[in-house]
C-alpha cells in the first residue's frame, strides 16, 4: 500500500503528535520531502525523536527513508497538487504524453519498489521450488500477465501452468492438493471467480498467493503470501489505470530469485528449453 494511502488510513495506533505528522506530510507533499527534520520539528512543534519514531512506525529505518518514499509516491505532482496525477491532455504533443508516461511509469515502479515485501518474495520463491505444480489464476487482461509468469517459470523446470478461463481456474482447483501452490493475479482482487478459486483452493490445503494491489479485498483474506504492486491512473477521457508494468516487474523478480535459488539446474534448463525452441525455426 502506498504511503499517501497509509497516511490517509493509517493502521498505527496514532499519538497526538503522530496526528500532527500525518496531517503535516500529507498538506505539504513534496515541500515536507524537502524540509529539514529541524523543520518539520519547529512546524509541528515535536521533537526530533518523535518525528524519527513517527517515521519508524511505518516501517522506516530513518526520516530520509520515509521522505524518499513519500516522494516517489507523489510522483511529478506539484505542491498544490496534492495526490492528483498528472493528467493527460486529449491535444497534447505525442512527445508531451511520452514524457508523462515516462514520468508516471519511473513512479509506479519505485512505488512498488517500495511496497512490494521482499520477504513476501523470497517466501514465494521457496514455496514454488517445493511445490508439486504451481497454477497461476488470473481473469481479462490479469490472464495475460497470468500466462506469461507460467511460461517464463516452466522454462526453468517448474511445473508452472496457468488457466484464463472461469470453469478451467474451477476446475483445477476442486482438483488441486497441500503440495501446489496456487498464485492468483488481479489488481483489485476482487473477481468473483479468482475469489471463489482460493476458497476452494484453501479449503484443499494448498499454499495461496495474491499479486495484488489492495489488502482489504476478498481475495486477500484467503491469502498466505501477498506480494503487493503500485498502480497508476491518469486521466484521459473517463479515466485510465494500469498496474502490468509493476505486475511484469515483479514476475521478473520472482524469476530471477528462483534462478538464484536453484541454481545452475535452472540455468542449464533454461538453456535446453530455449536449444528446443530454437530447433522450431530451423527445421522450417
Amino acid at each position: 500500500m502506498s504511503i499517501l494511502r497509509r497516511l490517509s488510513n493509517p493502521q498505527i495506533k496514532a499519538s497526538k503528535s503522530d496526528n500532527k505528522l500525518i496531517h503535516y506530510f500529507l498538506a505539504n507533499g513534496l515541500k515536507a520531502c524537502s524540509s529539514s527534520i529541524s523543520e518539520i520539528s519547529a512546524d509541528c512543534d515535536i521533537s526530533h525523536a518523535t518525528v524519527t519514531r513517527f517515521a519508524r512506525k511505518f516501517g522506516f529505518e530513518t526520516l530520509k527513508d520515509f521522505k524518499i518514499a513519500l516522494a516517489q509516491d507523489l510522483g511529478a505532482q506539484d505542491n498544490d497538487s496534492h495526490g492528483k496525477r498528472t493528467a493527460i491532455n486529449l491535444k497534447e504533443s505525442c512527445e508531451t504524453t511520452a514524457q508523462k508516461l515516462l514520468q508516471l511509469n519511473q513512479t509506479l515502479l519505485s512505488q512498488t519498489a517500495v511496497e512490494i515485501g521482499f520477504e513476501s518474495v523470497t517466501k514465494l520463491t521457496r514455496e514454488i521450488v517445493g511445490a508439486r505444480h504451481v497454477f497461476f489464476f488470473g481473469i481479462g487482461s490479469s490472464g495475460y500477465l497470468a500466462r506469461d509468469a507460467a511460461r517464463k517459470i516452466a522454462r526453468i523446470g517448474i511445473d508452472a501452468r496457468c488457466y484464463t478461463d472461469s470453469h478451467e481456474i474451477m476446475t483445477h482447483s476442486a482438483m488441486i492438493t497441500n503440495q501446489d501452490v496456487a498464485i492468483y493475479i488481479s489488481n483489485s482482487g476482487q473477481t468473483p471467480e479468482l475469489v471463489k478459486s482460493a476458497a476452494l483452493c484453501s479449503k484443499k490445503g494448498a499454499m495461496i498467493c495474491a499479486i495484488t494491489a489492495e489488502t482489504t479485498s476478498p481475495l486477500y483474506s484467503f491469502t498466505d503470501i501477498t506480494v503487493l504492486h503500485a498502480v497508476h491512473d491518469y486521466d484521459l477521457a473517463q479515466g485510465y489505470a494500469d498496474s502490468r508494468l509493476s505486475v511484469f516487474f515483479i514476475i521478473d523478480l520472482i524469476y530471477i530469485e528462483l534462478i538464484k535459488l536453484i541454481g545452475e539446474k535452472a540455468i542449464k534448463q533454461k538453456q535446453e528449453t530455449q536449444d528446443a525452441i530454437e530447433s522450431l525455426s530451423n527445421s522450417d
